[in-house]
């Protein structure tokens, strides 16, 4: 009982930890996103900053990079 109930507080430390850093770094990806847009013609842009699926993919990015390195490590031992 003890692994599973580890493992759900890993991700959800992962996801909370995630969350505020995903905005930052799609704000800083802000030129990425630009060009983006310009070079494959999806909006990914607007007027108040990138559009919500940046948010999205660099959320899920961080989560999914994070919770593999993690996996990969624990394995390893």
């Amino acid at each position: 009982m003890k692994r599973p109930f580890r493992v759900v507080l890993t991700l959800l430390a992962i996801i909370l930890v995630a969350a505020p850093l995903s905005v930052v770094i799609t704000m800083l990806l802000f030129p990425f996103w630009s060009w983006f847009e310009a070079s494959v013609g999806i909006e990914s842009v607007g007027h108040s900053g990138p559009a919500e699926w940046c948010y999205a993919v660099v959320f899920l990015l961080l989560v999914a990079g994070v919770a593999l390195t993690l996996l990969a490590r624990q394995r390893g031992r």
